[in-house]
């Protein structure tokens, strides 16, 4: 089970990190693993909160796996990803917004997830938490690309 909890006080505003981690479709860019994302947008659910969802393939050495997700935004507050897919028995990530001084945010990021397949659960635990581990700098890293400091 890949499980991974990180906070961090950030140099950029709750808008601007959320719109970073909102534009999934840019993620192969600069995110590790991932290859290749789809979006396909859904109905608005509230005017607090919209969602949409995505396919995304990503590549374990030499093991390509496509699965979906759905994502919920509550803008400049929470995002919230899950899978049902059968590639999971169980996939969350979570990201928390607070704004601090100085038009700075604190963040918080957390991934829970389970491979579904027994053969598949060591290496996705292993790729997934050296992923986690590097997931909120590879986002800091693309707002200091777009936004300088």
């Amino acid at each position: 089970m890949a499980m991974h909890k990180e906070k961090r006080k950030l140099i950029y505003s709750d808008q601007q990190l959320f719109d970073i981690i909102a534009d999934v479709e840019r993620y192969p860019e600069f995110l590790p693993l991932w290859q290749e994302v789809h979006v396909s947008k859904l109905p608005q659910t509230t005017s607090e909160h919209y969602c949409y969802s995505t396919f995304q393939t990503i590549q374990l050495g030499p093991v390509k796996k496509r699965f979906s997700t759905k994502t919920h935004l509550y803008p400049f507050k929470r995002i919230h990803i899950q899978s049902s897919d059968p590639l999971f028995q169980t996939f969350n990530m979570n990201w928390l917004f607070t704004p601090n001084n100085n038009n700075q945010s604190a963040i918080e990021f957390s991934l829970n997830c389970v491979a579904a397949s027994l053969f598949l659960r060591p290496v996705f635990d292993v790729a997934l938490l050296q992923m986690a581990q590097i997931i909120l700098s590879a986002f800091e890293n693309r707002a200091r690309f777009i936004y300088g400091k």
